[in-house]
C-alpha cells in the first residue's frame, strides 16, 4: 500500500512509468547479480547491546546492507517482535514506540545527500516526485528473535567518490550518536563488477484476485455491493 503525493494519470492513478521508476529508486533490480562490497563494521555497542553493519552488496543503481542488532539478554517489554519495531521505520499502527527508544540510522554523502530511517520513501507511493540523484534509504527484508535482528536496507543512488558516513544512534539501549566512515570509492568499483543477467523486464499488471468460494444458499450466497 502507499500514499500518492505526486502528479499521475488524469484519474489521479499513478502512470506504469511512474510505478516502473518507482521501483527501480526503492529496491535493487532483479536483473542483476551484485558483487561484494567487503565491508563489514561495527558501528556501535555497550555492555549490553551491539549494532554492525555487513554484507554489503553493491548494484548498479545503489547498494544493500544488513543491519546487524544484538542484545545480550532479553527484555520482557520487548518479547514477541518488540525488538524487530524499533530497528527502520516499520512500526505496527497500534504501537506507540518512544523516539527515544528507536535505532536511528542516517546515510550522508560527501556531497551533503541525507537519508535516514526517520522517512520512509515508500509512503510517498510512485506518484511522488523525486529527484533520480535524492539519496534513499529503504528498509527491506528483516527477521529475528528477542536477541538479534537482522534487516537489510537498500541506499540509492551509488555514492560519489569519497567518505559515506553511517550515523547511528540508540539512546533506549545506551549507544550515544556516532559517525562511522565508508569508503564510496570501493562501494563504486564492487558496483562495476555486478554481472546484467538480462534485460530489463517490464512490470506485470497486477492480477485480479481470484473469487472467493460462496455458500450455494442462505445471506452469503449473494455479492456485496
Amino acid at each position: 500500500m502507499w500514499i500518492s503525493h505526486g502528479v499521475g494519470s488524469a484519474d489521479g492513478a499513478p502512470t506504469p512509468e511512474q510505478i516502473e521508476h518507482w521501483h527501480r529508486r526503492i529496491a535493487p533490480p532483479q536483473n542483476e547479480f551484485p558483487a561484494d562490497g567487503g565491508v563489514s563494521v561495527l558501528l556501535g555497542r555497550t555492555d549490553d547491546a551491539a549494532v554492525g553493519l555487513a554484507h554489503v552488496e553493491a548494484f548498479s543503481t545503489g547498494f544493500r546492507f544488513t543491519l546487524s542488532v544484538r542484545l545480550r539478554q532479553r527484555h520482557p517489554s520487548l518479547a514477541g517482535g518488540g525488538l524487530f519495531m524499533l530497528i527502520g521505520p516499520h512500526i505496527r499502527p497500534d504501537m506507540e514506540v518512544p523516539l527515544e527508544n528507536r535505532l536511528l540510522l542516517g546515510i550522508e554523502y560527501v556531497d551533503g545527500r541525507r537519508a535516514s530511517t526517520l522517512n520512509d520513501p515508500r509512503m510517498d507511493g510512485p506518484g511522488a516526485v523525486i529527484d533520480d540523484q535524492q539519496l534513499v534509504l529503504v528498509a527491506q527484508g528483516g527477521g529475528g528473535g528477542d536477541l538479534e535482528v537482522d534487516q537489510d536496507l537498500w541506499v540509492a543512488p551509488l555514492p560519489p567518490d569519497g567518505p559515506v558516513t553511517v550515523v547511528l544512534t540508540w539512546p533506549g539501549f545506551g549507544i550515544a550518536e556516532s559517525r562511522t566512515i565508508l569508503d564510496g570509492a570501493l562501494i563504486r568499483a564492487a558496483a562495476a563488477r555486478t554481472h546484467l543477467l538480462w534485460p530489463s523486464q517490464p512490470l506485470a499488471a497486477a492480477a485480479e484476485p481470484p473469487a472467493q468460494p460462496r455458500p450455494s444458499t442462505g445471506w452469503f450466497a449473494e455479492p456485496v455491493n
